[in-house]
């Protein structure tokens, strides 16, 4: 699996895009592309029924977002076979999921946020689809925490890649409103505004108070519970954040607001202010996270 993404990643750009090129390197590509669309289309349409083959599988799918840059006709198909494992079970089911599973989640997870870094453009005609389809697998109950912090960083990667800031912005509040919602609960509010706060809120001071709570199985999930909310809530946020950081730095002003000041001779002079106040508009038209900062 890792040869191929080896492969992939290590093939010159004229060997698999539309350039005009040379007489021999135009021979080549014509020999090259139907043997990559071959082995995409063979990935693609492989459902094996065995956990570690699906691992496998998953890994090569992975690795075609290299060619996924260049040819992106079974990229919809591949991306919904990675949805798809990202809620894999036991054959036959089992009311916990066996450790082999557990994993082959986690690395669904890590090649969907791969192959959206590589693509996002490519994906954002099917963005409300993939919306969709996430908002169902975060319904379902069945993912992890780890899994629906991959899934949100999924779609905040392909959400960076859209054209108009207003559209990324909401998309990226909607794709965060329920962690938002989380950690402005009045239980968490009180639980990070001071220590006390937080030590009672993980069970800390109850236990200092009284040892025979850790017995009590009400006492131990409540806290457990809480906890877990409070931590999934802002490691989302920290994770989607961070994603639209990085894109933003790719933008092509870097990722510093643009402050315009008329035209001279029909060119538009920017400036990039270096001192003062910025105005928080001025930086989410790089930065589709930066309008949450008020809440948080």
């Amino acid at each position: 699996t890792q040869p191929l993404d080896n492969i992939l990643h290590g093939l010159p750009s004229w060997a698999m895009d539309n350039g005009s090129y040379d007489e021999k390197r135009n021979k080549v590509r014509a020999t090259i592309r139907p043997l990559l669309a071959e082995i995409a289309s063979m990935i693609v349409n492989w459902n094996p029924n065995d956990v570690w083959l699906k691992f496998r599988r998953t890994t090569l799918l992975e690795a075609l977002k290299h060619y996924w840059k260049y040819e992106a006709t079974t990229l919809p198909s591949g991306v919904d076979s990675l949805l798809v494992y990202l809620n894999a079970t036991d054959n036959p089911p089992k009311e916990t999921p066996s450790m082999d599973v557990v994993g082959l989640r986690k690395k669904v997870g890590v090649s969907l946020v791969a192959v959206s870094k590589i693509v996002p453009d490519l994906l954002v005609p099917w963005l409300s689809q993939l919306s969709d389809r996430a908002k169902a697998l975060l319904t379902s109950g069945g993912l992890s925490p780890i899994n629906e912090m991959h899934l949100y960083e999924f779609l905040s990667c392909v959400a960076t890649a859209v054209d108009n800031p207003l559209d990324r912005s909401n998309f990226i509040a909607d794709v965060l409103s329920n962690a938002i919602r989380s950690i402005e609960t009045a239980e968490v509010q009180n639980a990070i505004a001071s220590v006390d706060g937080l030590l009672s809120f993980m069970g800390i001071s109850q236990v200092a108070a009284d040892p025979s709570c850790v017995t009590n199985e009400e006492f131990v999930k409540k806290v457990t519970t809480d906890f877990s909310v409070m931590f999934s809530s802002l490691n989302q946020l920290l994770s989607v954040g961070k994603r639209c950081q990085e894109a933003a730095k790719k933008r092509p002003n870097g990722g510093l607001p643009v402050q315009n000041f008329g035209a001279l001779s029909g060119e538009s002079l920017q400036h990039f202010p270096d001192e003062g106040p910025v105005n928080i508009n001025d930086l989410a038209i790089n930065d589709p996270f930066v309008p949450l900062w008020p809440r948080l």
